[in-house]
């Protein structure tokens, strides 16, 4: 113990992290406080009392149920920790404190803060510098909570290095080392990288990442080896794309052989046990059905040609038809227009007329229609007089004029009635040919589709062909050769450097020495010299290991211990350990009262003979189990829960909530 105590006594440090209060508000105000408790730096019990046999009974005659866990729930909710235990928690209190929080004292490497956060998951929470938590709930923070979460996540991994896992890439985070300072009861100390129970630690590899973490804060991740553990990484990923593309290429052309002719059978709706190809006249094949698919198709080619170009021919009918009857309609409304215009004596219309009378009067030749010279139609004469009538500027011939006008009048009803039974004609030849347009491209799309099954077949045959020529190509083969190579020589360079990494293994380096050499010495002081303890780094179930084989017992003090000589090597400059411990109830976890004892009274001593009233750490632990008598007094008993009476419990009263044995242990 001597030699324990002067190899510590030699490094004196504040923790980088540990609490000093925690109070528990029924209200956020001052005065509705429901329970406060002072921690320390050192060795911190909160002792759940077991009443006198006898002296209380049912749910009042045992330490349980009285808030030891949900204590340590709500450092850890302070701490920033989200897990799944701590949400219910705040969940079930918020239930029965409404308007209630949890306020705590911390001291952050140099700096101290006062946090306060509300059971309302909805509200965030309060920080600002200094150790008053009264001040932070009358006048408020600086902070919100967030920002002290960052605050303290930075703080707490600033040196931790490297910060990503080598081999995933993924950023070891301060919840990580939380869960690991602060062990989930569920796990029951039953490994020393069990931390969490049920709920994970959002590693992606719940066994080699844990170690990795552990690693990486104790300082014990050599630059070389993790750069070794990434090269190492990638080489395996290319490896495995490597490995896949030659699975593709050789499997492809099997594959695509049997894709072609999958395709050529459903196509032709045949059976499996057809042959592709036969050598016998009188046996059919694949071949042979695709031939005769192919006669098949071409004749209904030329069938839907056929159909296809006659309803052409039929549609060009049908526009020309439609052309010639919007010309007439065109040519019946100017005469209807023309016609009103002089019934109504409209001024541009005499213009209009005017110029029509002219035209007629200079037209020369021969009437195609009457089959007469145009001077001698009898028709152009009558427009001719007409349009003169109109056009008269004398008007004192008042009984002309209304002749005229009569006449106009009876030719405006006439062109009225020509255009709207032209119009109708025009409406209808344009219905006829919207129709055969839509008929004509319906006969075209499945003209086309027919044309693809002539070729269809003799196209995947072609394709075949080219495949199974292919496929034992020198061209193939050489390509083939040359990824199996590139497979070959990536795997010869893993090994390589998992043979540089094994010799680096093999190198123990100071920190590592000095680890193995403080776990033997506490397990010597633990145990009288009757065993030694080791450090094997590189184990990934028990790194930190005794010599005695006892059980399980045994096994609860491997993973103490170990949490121990993390914590007094936090003083090391190359460790980035917090400096702070929270073990909820570890005698539970199958361990002898007598080994447990010792345990406490181990810490009590160094604390005390190494650093007096400065020590480095700082260890919370909770107990039913009645530690021993020198630490049930101050300063290292700092609460007592006592669950005769409702006063004794953690919030001082009994919740009615029907999961509350779960949380308020």
């Amino acid at each position: 113990m001597k030699e324990l105590i002067g190899r510590l006594s030699a490094q004196k440090s504040s923790p980088r992290l540990w609490v000093e209060r925690l109070a528990i508000f029924g209200k956020a105000e001052a005065g509705c406080c429901i329970r406060s408790i002072e921690f320390r730096r050192g060795l911190n019990v909160v002792w759940a009392h077991e009443p006198v046999a006898g002296s209380a009974t049912g749910i009042h005659a045992a330490g349980h149920g009285v808030g030891k866990t949900s204590l340590c729930l709500l450092l850890r909710h302070c701490l920033g920790d989200n897990a799944k235990s701590v949400n219910e928690l705040r969940d079930e209190l918020y239930s029965e404190l409404p308007h209630g929080g949890v306020g705590m004292v911390v001291h952050v490497a140099d700096e101290t803060f006062t946090v306060f956060r509300f059971f309302n998951a909805y509200k965030d929470g309060i920080v600002k510098a200094g150790n008053d938590l009264e001040s932070l709930l009358r006048d408020g923070g600086n902070l919100v909570f967030k920002d002290f979460d960052i605050l303290l996540a930075n703080a707490m991994m600033s040196n931790v290095s490297p910060r990503l896992i080598p081999e995933t890439g993924q950023t070891i985070e301060w919840h990580h080392v939380l869960a690991w300072i602060t062990r989930d009861q569920g796990s029951r100390f039953k490994s020393y990288f069990a931390w969490r129970e049920g709920e994970g630690t959002r590693l992606q590899r719940s066994r080699q990442d844990p170690p990795i973490v552990i690693r990486a804060v104790l300082g014990l991740l050599d630059r070389q080896e993790s750069k070794l553990l990434r090269q190492i990484r990638t080489l395996e990923l290319d490896l495995e794309k490597v490995q896949q593309e030659t699975a593709r290429l050789e499997q492809e052309p099997i594959l695509i052989r049997r894709r072609i002719e999958s395709e050529l059978r459903a196509w032709l709706q045949v059976a499996d046990d057809l042959p592709l190809y036969s050598d016998d006249l009188f046996k059919e094949s694949v071949v042979d059905k695709v031939e005769e698919a192919r006669k098949k198709a071409e004749a209904n080619l030329a069938e839907a040609d056929a159909r296809y170009a006659q309803a052409g021919e039929q549609l060009i009918e049908l526009q020309v038809d439609g052309r010639l009857r919007k010309r007439d309609y065109d040519q019946a409304d100017k005469d209807f227009q023309l016609a009103d215009a002089a019934r109504r004596q409209d001024e541009s219309a005499t213009k209009q007329i005017a110029n029509r009378r002219l035209s007629l009067l200079e037209l020369t030749g021969h009437c195609q229609h009457g089959d007469l010279p145009f001077q001698d139609c009898k028709h152009i004469q009558d427009e001719l007089q007409r349009l003169q009538a109109m056009n008269m500027k004398d008007r004192r011939d008042q009984r002309a004029l209304a002749h005229a006008a009569e006449d106009w009048t009876a030719r405006t009803v006439a062109a009225l009635a020509r255009r709207n039974a032209l119009n109708e004609a025009v409406e209808k030849a344009s219905s006829l040919i919207s129709a055969k347009e839509q008929e004509c491209k319906s006969l075209r799309m499945k003209r086309d589709s027919v044309a693809l099954e002539v070729d269809r077949g003799r196209r995947l045959l072609d394709e075949l062909a080219r495949w199974e020529r292919t496929s034992g190509s020198p061209a193939a083969a050489e390509t083939i050769r040359k990824s199996v190579a590139r497979s070959g020589s990536i795997s010869s360079d893993i090994d390589n450097k998992r043979l540089q990494l094994q010799m680096l293994k093999q190198q123990r380096s100071s920190r590592e020495k000095s680890l193995g050499e403080l776990t033997d010495i506490l397990a010597q002081a633990l145990l009288s010299n009757e065993a030694f303890g080791s450090f094997a780094l590189r184990d990934e179930v028990r790194p930190f290991q005794l010599s005695v084989r006892g059980g399980e017992a045994y096994r609860v003090m491997e993973v103490l211990l170990g949490d121990l000589v993390c914590m007094l090597d936090a003083v090391d400059p190359a460790s980035s350990f917090p400096g702070l411990l929270i073990h909820d109830c570890p005698r539970e976890a199958d361990m002898s009262s007598g080994l447990y004892e010792n345990f406490l009274l181990m810490i009590q001593r160094i604390e005390l003979e190494a650093y007096g009233d400065e020590a480095p750490f700082q260890y919370i632990v909770t107990t039913t189990t009645p530690p021993p008598s020198l630490i049930q007094c101050l300063p290292y008993l700092r609460e007592t829960l006592d669950p005769s009476t409702d006063d004794g419990l953690l919030f001082r009263r009994r919740f009615n909530a029907s999961r509350q044995s779960e949380y308020l242990e």
